[in-house]
């Protein structure tokens, strides 16, 4: 009997490197099962040939990716492009097989594929495709299991002294850097109003989960077209201004990227490096930013919330999963 939980991811691959990590680890994981991948943001035509790229390079091209919504249902910050997004993977040269990306939209997907086989849902981006499916079809939740996301914010006191000099030099607010609920509000609100069982991966304890220049050459040194593109797309992430900026002023020169999305998938199998509790949760809009607040008193939902995380704990297994991939794949080739 299998008893990999399967999952689909909901994914604005191709910005932030932290979305082709987060794949990477997911195929790289025993405990689950990726069976499709949707994306969402910006241009989706794009984000799916990274996706279906990648991979194709990591030998699952049976993996199906699906095209989803561009811009948001409401207010919010889509669509987000810096046009660097296929750098380091799409102007690669592969002659390998690649996933095939279906002409079905990601929320009709979603929606047919809850009622053939349920599903975990990983949402790794703006939570409009997973919305627009509600619309669709508002007994969607009852059809899955449980919803995981990057995103929320519930202890913006997690941040340290740095983030805060940051954070006031720039004149931002701590949600502001919850840019998955920001990109779609009103997506965010369907979602977390959605009666499905939810657990958040907050952006409090994500923005402190870093990764280490040492993972790029050992990505390097598996001698893997995918190795080799995952340190490209870092190293890529590393000179974008928006990014530079926040690690010079936050993190150790040594830092090259963070692992939100990462972290987020590690919470379905969750080990000693992630900490959750039940919190009692009210959802709300304000000034154009998707706000969650812990309450004991007319709250919406009972949802599980990221309390603290070992980072080393997490850094180590992550880039030990990913580099044993790795490794596995260039034996199959040899």
């Amino acid at each position: 009997m299998n008893s990999r939980v399967p999952i689909v991811i909901d994914t604005d691959t191709g910005t932030d490197v932290d979305d082709v990590l987060a794949l990477t680890f997911a195929l790289a994981s025993p405990e689950v099962d990726l069976i499709g991948v949707t994306v969402v943001d910006a241009d989706v035509d794009t984000r799916a040939r990274i996706v279906a790229r990648l991979l194709g390079m990591a030998g699952r091209p049976d993996i199906p990716v699906f095209k989803g919504l561009g811009r948001p249902l409401g207010e919010g910050r889509m669509p987000t492009w810096f046009g660097h997004e296929g750098k380091g993977i799409l102007d690669v040269e592969w002659s390998g097989e690649e996933a095939t990306i279906h002409d079905q939209p990601a929320p009709d997907w979603l929606i047919e594929q809850s009622h053939t086989q349920p599903y975990h849902l990983v949402m790794i981006g703006a939570f409009t495709n997973f919305a627009a499916a509600l619309r669709q079809d508002p007994g969607l939740a009852q059809h899955l299991p449980h919803c995981t996301v990057m995103g929320g914010m519930v202890h913006a006191e997690s941040f340290g002294p740095q983030w805060k000099a940051f954070l006031d030099a720039a004149g931002f607010t701590p949600a502001f850097l919850d840019h998955n609920t920001a990109s779609d509000v009103e997506a965010a609100l369907m979602a977390a109003r959605s009666g499905i069982p939810m657990t958040w991966v907050t952006a409090e304890l994500t923005f402190n989960t870093p990764l280490h220049r040492h993972a790029i050459q050992e990505f390097r040194d598996t001698a893997t077209p995918l190795g080799e593109a995952l340190a490209a797309m870092i190293a890529v992430w590393n000179e974008l201004p928006l990014w530079r900026d926040m690690r010079s002023a936050v993190f150790p020169p040594d830092v090259v990227a963070l692992l939100h999305d990462p972290l987020a998938l590690s919470s379905i199998f969750n080990g000693n490096w992630l900490e959750f509790s039940a919190h009692k949760l009210r959802f709300a809009s304000e000034n154009q930013l998707f706000r969650i607040m812990e309450t004991d008193e007319n709250a919406e939902a009972t949802h599980q919330v990221s309390t603290s995380v070992d980072q080393q704990a997490f850094e180590e297994l992550f880039v030990t999963r990913v580099t044993q991939f790795l490794d596995t794949l260039s034996k199959n080739r040899e």
